[in-house]
C-alpha cells in the first residue's frame, strides 16, 4: 500500500512569468498520479538500470520497490510539503505532466526537496523557471529563504543552483551538498 500524500496547503500567489511563458503550470499530486510519478523514478534511474544485468522484470519490481520507498520518506518525512505535477501546455489546448516539484513551505526555510523532469522535459529551462518561482514566492511570503541538496556528482545542477543565487552551506554531507538562496542574494524572477 502506498502512503497518501499529505493534505494540500494553499498555493503561493507570486506567478513567475517564465512559468507561464513555458506553458507551464503545478497542481497537486494526487493517487491517480502513481503511474507518472513512477515512470518519472524510473526514468531518473535510467543510465543506472541500463548497468545492470537482470531481467526486465526483476528491474520493475525493482524500481517500484525504490520509488515506494522514496515516496514515503517524502510524505512522512515533509508531511506539511507541497507535492506538485508540473503540467506543460500544448498548442490544441490539452496539457501533460512532463515532471515533479516537490517544495516544504512549512519552515522559515524552504526546502525543495526533489525537481524532476521526463527526459524529452529536460534542458528546456523548466527547472530555472521552477526555482525562481519559488523564490518570488518565498520573497512574498517573507520565508528566510530557499534551501536544497544537490548530488556531488551532478555538477551540471550545482552550477544550474549557483547561476540562481543559491550558495554552498555548510560540509557536504554524505553524497550531498547543501545549497541556500537567501532574499537579497541574487534573484532573476524574469
Amino acid at each position: 500500500m502506498q502512503t497518501p500524500f499529505p493534505q494540500p496547503a494553499a498555493a503561493p500567489s507570486a506567478i513567475c512569468g517564465s512559468l507561464v511563458a513555458l506553458g507551464l503550470a503545478l497542481r497537486r499530486a494526487g493517487d491517480a498520479d502513481r503511474a507518472f510519478l513512477l515512470a518519472l523514478f524510473a526514468s531518473f534511474r535510467a543510465e543506472e538500470m541500463a548497468l545492470i544485468p537482470w531481467p526486465q522484470p526483476q528491474k520493475d519490481a525493482f524500481l517500484a520497490e525504490q520509488f515506494r520507498l522514496q515516496h514515503h520518506h517524502f510524505v512522512s518525512y515533509f508531511s506539511g510539503a507541497d507535492f506538485w505535477i508540473v503540467n506543460r501546455s500544448h498548442p490544441a489546448g490539452e496539457s501533460s505532466p512532463v515532471g515533479r516539484f516537490y517544495l516544504d513551505r512549512s519552515t522559515p526555510l524552504w526546502r525543495v526537496i526533489d525537481i524532476g523532469f521526463l527526459p524529452e522535459a529536460r534542458g528546456q529551462g523548466f527547472g530555472s523557471a521552477l526555482l525562481r518561482w519559488a523564490q518570488a514566492s518565498a520573497v512574498e511570503a517573507n520565508a528566510a529563504g530557499v534551501d536544497l541538496h544537490v548530488l556531488l556528482t551532478n555538477p551540471r545542477a550545482e552550477m544550474l543552483y549557483g547561476s540562481l543565487g543559491f550558495r554552498d552551506e555548510g560540509e557536504p554531507e554524505g553524497f550531498y551538498r547543501r545549497m541556500a538562496w537567501r532574499p537579497g542574494s541574487q534573484l532573476n524572477t524574469a
